[in-house]
């Protein structure tokens, strides 16, 4: 088996190898060759490095660092590390590559730690990093100005990777911030306008119409994508930028992150049960065919939306609750349409949470539509005298609430699994309650405040919207009157 201390060619110095170096990069130069001209090496170097270069690029901002295949890590014996064969890409582009198992001793590393730390838990990182030497030389004509009198350079230059154990707990890199706050991947911070700006843009995605929510996705995500493809900047100094996304010195993989227990042996390291081997920190690149079918995936929720066999059904929108200046009165809001025939006292019920436990509250009247601002108006009976209000919106059994338009069940609330078509899903809203009043109110005053809203309801009219005829379509007066 070939280990990594096994090398060919020249010696390699720590950082950026001579033989790296001259792998020239020419993004923006090609070669304009024509009849008759003279070409030196400087020429060949433009030549080659100008389709070198765009690819680095290509490799670096579209694909980003990580394994392609292989590279497959345990442990092998006591100290040592094996790697299988793989290919990656390192973090400007350049393929890294083993074509054989290597391994790598931890000992060197644990043994310092113990020195300087004593026994404790130590965690590190097996990192794979280019590396290239020189090799095969032939006869080349003296430079007149060369004192050595050189006759020999070496022909090629040999692309390798080469494996090396960095201390502490691998970092990655996370861009595009506002694309992760949309799709819910990251968090919005203290300070994060970006994540701010991002979470109101999701927001507006759940509230939409279930037959917009993907066209509004597609919408967002394509905004707020631009906006953090503005914010990214090549490394390097600002006058003088790099053309890839890190410095040669991070552009390793992270293979695995290691986390093993150690204590103090006269001096030297002993590795006190197994090492821990994560390979979950690793990025894996996935091929465009993988993508493809990832995609269809999502195909069922987004295809089909005007199909009643695949549609789905209103949904309520979270946090959406709202009292009016009457206490008895509240709106809620859902993304579609809602057959107003539907809802009624048994579909639509009010419950409060009492010192005793939960209390039923009775409604006044079936509960109202409002399609202008897609609200669902409910009118209690009497003002609830408990704090937390919790509202359920049937979807299921035998009386649900159906959506106008196409009629499908009631499909629970914004960000839920809507269910399967045809089977609905139940809602629930919680909310806190503005008119409740405190204990030592009820006690003193509030059933002479009771008495005071009673003598004013029955004193002025009535204050509301003028209704439409579809908010009352399939209602029957005769159902208040009996209940």
């Amino acid at each position: 088996m070939t280990t990594i201390d096994e090398r060919a060619g020249t010696a390699r110095t720590d950082g950026v190898s001579d033989a790296s170096a001259q792998l020239s990069r020419w993004p923006w130069n090609a070669l304009r060759p024509t009849r008759g001209m003279l070409l030196d090496s400087d020429d060949f170097d433009v030549m080659l490095g100008n389709p070198r270069g765009k690819h680095m690029l290509h490799n670096a901002w579209l694909h980003g660092s990580g394994v392609a295949w292989g590279f497959s890590v345990e442990t092998s014996g006591e100290w040592d590390l094996k790697v299988s064969p793989g290919l990656g890409l390192d973090g400007i582009g350049r393929e890294l590559h083993l074509d054989a198992p290597r391994c790598i001793s931890v000992q060197g590393l644990l043994d310092k730690a113990v020195a300087d730390c004593g026994g404790s838990t130590v965690e590190f990182c097996l990192m794979l990093s280019f590396d290239a030497c020189l090799d095969r030389p032939v006869p080349a004509l003296a430079d007149p100005c060369d004192v050595t009198r050189e006759s020999q350079e070496y022909s090629r230059i040999n692309e390798r990777a080469h494996l090396h154990l960095a201390p502490g707990h691998h970092r990655r890199v996370r861009t595009y911030h506002r694309v992760r706050v949309l799709l819910g991947l990251d968090q919005v911070r203290d300070g994060d306008e970006a994540g701010r700006e991002a979470l109101a843009a999701r927001n507006e995605v759940m509230a939409a119409p279930a037959h917009d929510r993907a066209p509004q996705l597609l919408r967002w995500f394509r905004c707020l994508a631009a906006r953090d493809a503005a914010d990214l900047s090549p490394s390097g100094d600002v006058c003088e930028p790099d053309l890839f996304p890190v410095d040669d010195a991070d552009a390793g993989i992270c293979l695995a992150c290691i986390r093993v227990k150690v204590r103090d042996q006269g001096g030297c390291a002993e590795i006190d049960g197994e090492m821990s081997i994560d390979d979950c920190c690793r990025r894996a690149l996935l091929p465009t065919a993988v993508i493809q079918d990832l995609v269809c995936a999502l195909a069922p929720g987004l295809i089909g939306v005007g199909d009643p066999l695949t549609a789905v059904g209103p949904q309520a929108v979270p946090g959406s609750v709202e009292w009016g200046h009457h206490p008895r009165e509240f709106t809620f809001r859902v993304t579609a349409d809602v057959l107003p025939a539907t809802l009624t006292r048994d579909s639509v019920v009010v419950s409060s949470l009492s010192p005793a436990g939960w209390v039923v509250e009775d409604l006044d009247r079936r509960p109202r539509y409002d399609a202008d601002d897609n609200s669902v108006i409910v009118r209690l009976a009497d003002r609830p005298a408990h704090p937390l209000i919790r509202v359920l919106v049937v979807g299921t059994g035998v009386t649900p609430v159906y959506g106008a338009e196409p009629r499908v069940p009631f499909a629970g609330v914004v960000g839920d699994d809507p269910g399967t078509t045809g089977q609905g899903r139940d809602a629930v809203l919680t909310a806190e309650n503005p008119y409740c009043e405190r204990p030592e109110e009820h006690e003193h005053g509030g059933h002479e405040h009771d008495k005071r809203e009673e003598r004013e309801e029955r004193g002025r009219p009535e204050r509301r919207r003028n209704p439409k005829p579809s908010d009352y379509e399939g209602d029957d007066d005769r159902d208040d009157h009996h209940e």
